[in-house]
């Protein structure tokens, strides 16, 4: 596959580097781009195109809930779970656990890969809410169109750039010590090119003693458009440092903000730099090249005790990712509609060390894949997609391959999918798709003596839904069933590894399956919305019957936007999440985290050329458990209020 690798990518770039542009500006036609979905097909669309449940999430409505952070606008999507751990913020999917979200969920900024190849998860703390665009999020396996860890769905957060964006300052301050100050600051050079300056400081307590947190960050882009073709350099850098609490033990709940003494010297202290040249070019009326080119680089010194245990050995990690994905598309007009063929190929290098247990790790993975949508009638759409991938692991670790080890592994994914349009109104789909993933170096590094690196996860889903919208209401359902073989996952009962810290090891389990129901349903009321989103899911392993940890069976979010005037609008939440088993807690034999219900609202106004806040969050100031591993218990926030001014120009 390597030659076939070469010999495509070598192609692909020659064509987008000798095909020139040959639209008139007169041809080329305009659309809302605050309407253009990106993540269904990986180039610009302003249709959702792709037989799944999409949720997208504009600008406007992050502003109208005053949101600061990305969990308040991810909680009310359904089929998504929020956790809160050590002051950061985790989203898992579709009956996977905050434990294998980092590995099962893919997270991109503009299409750049969040998730490591180690076990860390995104941080989707580093976002910064006033640089962002709109979400576009997948609810389902997306593997054929981005390969490993799409395996309960994508979510893709789009920043602004271009003409897209205006001048704005923030300033911020609430409760636990909270202040932010932050600028994008936009220049139009002239007609194509654009500038974007982009700053952000950020501290806070995060509720626990011993968290305290002190984020900065800065960024630029550089765009340039015409009518055949953008460019886009985005280089962002995040120098951060924050105080890690650790867990809790039940006896410790009576005070939940309290930090055990052998945590006393945890931080992690991180330097990370993300760049990032985007191309799309129209080489004529059929045909489109893109081409991104990503590298990401941190290094992170930590301090990470356990309870019972602590240390105070510093510990030094260093990731290094890189990454070139090269595509095409091409379309057709039938008579009953277009012909749309993407195909691409992504490959990504990494690097990965971790001083601690002298483990390092050379990765290289490369992928072939392609897509089609056929139109088989005016109202229906046939999607077939595939992909081919190869990873190859350079591993060494101390304990367990002290001489190193190659690990070679491959995968494929394939979707079939339908679409239809029942009437104006209403919509529907049904699609099949064959997922999977590869074990990270942490996974790989920590397996029994006998087992010589893990196979790849595979799945299976199959999931349908309808749309249905009106002129003050919009309906979105959708059922699925995702099944899982040789999933990947910590077990505390497997031999462990010679020379382990503790027991158990990383393990190619057996079957799980997962059965889901989503709903969305808004009902818009003038300039009012009144809105519910639920997720039921039942998540099960084979044969043995028991309840995959860390996935509550019933998630529910209800709200209502109320525009009290043409300049303020106030929100009011209630969001329920139903108890669960601890994460890792594979026998289902510890005590289950009880479920919680919470109230936010907000306050938000508008006048003249300054936008004012208020958010409260926990209203009630309830104290529940976000997260919770092998008896170890993390407290969620107390009430939590924060007051936002922004001036926009």
């Amino acid at each position: 596959m390597r030659h076939l690798f070469k010999s495509s990518l070598v192609s692909l770039l020659i064509l987008g580097a000798i095909s020139q542009p040959v639209l008139k500006a007169e041809e080329h036609k305009s659309s809302d781009l605050n309407k253009m979905v990106i993540t269904t097909s990986r180039f610009e669309s302003d249709t959702v195109e792709l037989p799944s449940h999409v949720t997208l999430i504009t600008q406007e409505e992050i502003e109208r809930i005053a949101a600061t952070d990305l969990s308040q606008v991810l909680r009310r999507v359904p089929g998504l779970q929020v956790s809160y751990t050590n002051g950061k913020t985790s989203v898992s999917m579709r009956g996977i656990s905050a434990e294998q979200a980092s590995s099962n969920v893919l997270v991109l900024v503009d299409g750049q890969r969040l998730n490591k190849t180690d076990l860390a998860s995104p941080d989707l703390d580093t976002i910064n809410i006033i640089d962002i665009e709109r979400i576009e999020i997948i609810q389902g396996a997306a593997s054929s169109l981005y390969g490993d860890q799409a395996v309960a769905g994508v979510i893709n957060i789009i920043t602004k750039s271009g003409n897209r964006q205006s001048n704005i300052i923030r300033y911020s301050q609430g409760r636990f010590e909270h202040k932010q100050a932050a600028a994008n600051l936009a220049f139009e050079l002239d007609e194509q090119w654009s500038l974007i300056l982009k700053g952000n400081k950020k501290s806070s307590d995060n509720y626990r003693e011993h968290n305290e947190l002190d984020n900065n960050q800065l960024g630029a882009d550089l765009h340039y458009q015409d009518n055949q073709q953008q460019w886009r350099f985005s280089y962002r850098s995040r120098n951060e440092t924050q105080q890690t609490p650790g867990a809790l033990l039940e006896a410790d709940l009576a005070d939940p903000r309290q930090s055990r003494p052998e945590f006393a010297n945890d931080y992690v202290s991180t330097d990370e730099y993300f760049s990032r040249l985007f191309g799309q070019v129209e080489l004529n009326p059929k045909w489109q090249f893109a081409v991104d080119l990503n590298h990401q680089e941190a290094d992170i010194n930590s301090v990470n005790s356990f309870i019972n245990f602590a240390t105070t050995n510093v510990n030094q990690t260093h990731r290094n990712q890189s990454s070139i994905y090269p595509r095409v598309k091409g379309q057709w007009e039938l008579e009953q509609g277009v012909v749309r063929w993407i195909s691409g190929i992504d490959y990504d290098e990494a690097e990965y060390a971790f001083s601690l247990l002298a483990r390092s790790n050379q990765q290289a993975m490369e992928s072939l894949y392609s897509q089609l949508y056929w139109p088989l009638s005016k109202q229906t759409t046939l999607e077939i997609a595939g992909r081919v991938a190869e990873v190859e692991d350079d591993l060494i670790d101390a304990t367990l391959y002290p001489n190193g080890v190659v690990l070679k592994n491959s995968a494929t994914a394939y979707d079939l999918g339908l679409s239809h349009e029942f009437s104006d109104s209403l919509d529907g789909f049904i699609r099949y798709s064959n997922n999977y993933r590869f074990a990270k170096v942490d996974e790989q590094a920590y397996t029994s003596e006998a087992v010589l690196g893990l196979e790849p996860q595979k799945g299976r889903s199959i999931e349908a839904g309808i749309t249905s919208q009106f002129d003050s209401s919009l309906l979105q359902a959708s059922v699925y069933q995702l099944k899982l073989e040789d999933e990947i996952f910590f077990d505390p009962s497997a031999p462990p590894p010679a020379g382990a810290f503790f027991p158990g090891a990383n393990v190619n389990g057996g079957e799980s399956t997962r059965l889901g129901l989503m709903l969305d349903y808004r009902i818009f009321i003038d300039e009012d919305e009144l809105g519910v989103s639920y997720h039921w899911v039942n998540a099960e392993t084979e044969p043995a019957d028991y309840t995959v940890p860390g996935v509550s069976k019933n998630t529910i979010t209800s709200w209502y936007n109320w525009q009290v005037t043409s300049d303020v609008s106030w929100y009011l939440e209630a969001h329920y999440r139903g108890d669960r088993y601890q994460d890792g807690d594979t026998t289902n034999s510890l005590t289950k985290v009880d479920g919680y219900t919470l109230l936010n609202s907000a306050l938000y106004w508008r006048l003249d050329n300054t936008r004012i806040g208020l958010r409260v969050d926990n209203l009630l100031d309830k104290e529940y458990i976000d997260y919770a591993q092998f008896n170890g218990y993390y407290p969620a926030k107390g009430r939590d209020l924060t007051l936002t001014f922004d001036l926009v120009f």
